[in-house]
């Protein structure tokens, strides 16, 4: 794994991966409503109670930014202003793992190409809401990957 040892108190199931290779984007697409004033809140990179610490994203590896928009609004008809990316790396310095569960029992239906959660479950609520403004400070600084502006 990788030397993240904080983050990797919880087991993983055989048919998920802690995802190692820092430099891996991985996607995240934003709800309108974590739009304020043209700019991307905090609110898209943390989970909310429904998530149960565990937030979906999906892996640049195995989707493209596009076809995880297409598949996010078009085929499971949810809302997106755009997907933003965060990298392995950046989740890591947070001390979270970033977990490949696409074909995990455990992960939400629908489930995304790629689905891939970053792990919350180690911090508190107040922990997770300065980890998400560091995300999307992130992901701001990468831009809005899809659809183009």
């Amino acid at each position: 794994m990788s030397d993240n040892t904080e983050a990797e108190t919880t087991e993983v199931a055989a048919s998920e991966e802690v995802l190692v290779e820092r430099d891996e984007l991985l996607w995240r697409n934003a709800h309108p409503d974590w739009i304020v004033d043209g700019e991307l809140t905090s609110q898209a990179f943390r989970p909310t109670p429904k998530d149960k610490k565990k937030l979906s994203s999906a892996r640049a590896a195995k989707v493209s930014e596009e076809a995880n928009f297409k598949e996010f609004t078009e085929d499971f008809g949810f809302e997106s202003a755009g997907v933003w990316a965060v990298s392995v790396g950046e989740v890591q310095d947070q001390k979270l793992r970033s977990v490949y569960d696409e074909h995990s029992p455990a992960t939400p239906t629908p489930c995304l190409k790629g689905h891939t959660s970053l792990d919350f479950t180690t911090v508190t609520s107040s922990q997770a809401k300065r980890i998400g403004g560091r995300l999307r400070d992130h992901a701001e600084g990468r831009g809005l990957r899809y659809p183009p502006a």
